[in-house]
């Protein structure tokens, strides 16, 4: 249970602020900032009720102490609190929406009034939701645009590795760096491949969920062990047969397959993927999953 005592810091004033929306929603009482500038901060509870919170800075630091407090309540538990505001409960709710986008106002609404004990609306939940979700599509906008960066750090981390990153051609005629496609084999792999696997290779896709979609292609190989191996990655929008020709042009590269000779490829029969791999690797064997065409 959140708690104030006399001397406890915080490291700026917006921890302070967090500290006493957290005491208010807890406790089940309705504290009022009645005072908050640069120096000095101050909270008390509802008409009747002596609790009071002094807080302010000392001397240059950012740091806030709380200098004066009358932690006694004689005041009964509220459960409209002006405390629980949108932004809190979007800071309260957040991991759990980022794990389930899917995750309900009505839900969030319900649990605020079980775990809580404080009356929120459904409105106000939307608009908590509304706020975690455009903070989680601004961070993927984000890691989207540091790909770039992230590519060249594993040329230079990785040597002999192949990456590659591509931007929309379009994006770039409107001033934009829209992301396309990506392609990653760790040269460890390649080696690994090359040196001591089967000359056997499974190429298959699947979409990716949540907020950017996609879809990502995987090539694995299979060890000494009867171990799945894998070879090299690619990040696509959408699976058809121009995206896995240009993946397995570049998996033609990596493993020096050349026209795939000796080497047999497994798939399932999604006719892009056959009609990619006989255009690219017209000398390979090109068998199909057993296990794929009986579940279908």
């Amino acid at each position: 249970m959140p708690y104030f005592t006399l001397g406890m810091t915080f490291q700026d004033k917006n921890k302070l602020k967090r500290a006493v929306d957290e005491y208010s929603i807890r406790r089940g009482v309705n504290l009022t900032i009645v005072r908050s500038d640069r120096k000095t901060f101050r909270a008390v509870c509802q008409d009747g009720c002596p609790f009071t919170l002094y807080a302010s800075t000392h001397g240059q630091s950012v740091e806030w102490e709380v200098k004066a407090l009358y932690n006694e309540h004689m005041c009964a538990r509220v459960f409209e609190n002006s405390r629980a505001s949108t932004k809190w409960l979007a800071e309260y709710f957040k991991q759990k929406v980022q794990g389930d986008p899917k995750f309900k106002a009505k839900d969030m609404k319900n649990e605020a009034q079980r775990d809580l004990k404080v009356n929120v609306s459904v409105y106000k939940c939307k608009r908590a939701k509304k706020l975690i979700m455009d903070e989680m599509e601004g961070g993927f906008r984000d890691e989207f645009a540091n790909l770039e960066a992230y590519c060249n750090e594993l040329r230079l981390s990785n040597p002999g590795s192949d990456v590659c990153v591509e931007v929309s051609r379009e994006g770039l005629e409107h001033g934009r760096r829209i992301f396309k496609r990506m392609y990653v084999s760790f040269n460890a792999l390649k080696v690994g491949w090359k040196g001591a696997c089967r000359p056997l290779i499974g190429v298959d896709g699947t979409f990716l969920k949540g907020k950017t979609r996609g879809i990502l292609l995987m090539a694995v190989g299979v060890d000494g062990n009867d171990s799945l191996y894998p070879v090299a990655l690619g990040l696509v929008e959408k699976e058809n047969a121009h995206h896995w020709s240009w993946f397995l042009q570049w998996l033609q590269k990596s493993l020096d397959l050349a026209s795939g000779e000796n080497v047999t490829i497994m798939s399932d029969m999604q006719k892009g993927l056959a009609n990619a791999v006989s255009e690219v690797l017209l000398g390979a064997e090109h068998r199909f999953c057993a296990r794929h065409i009986y579940a279908n």
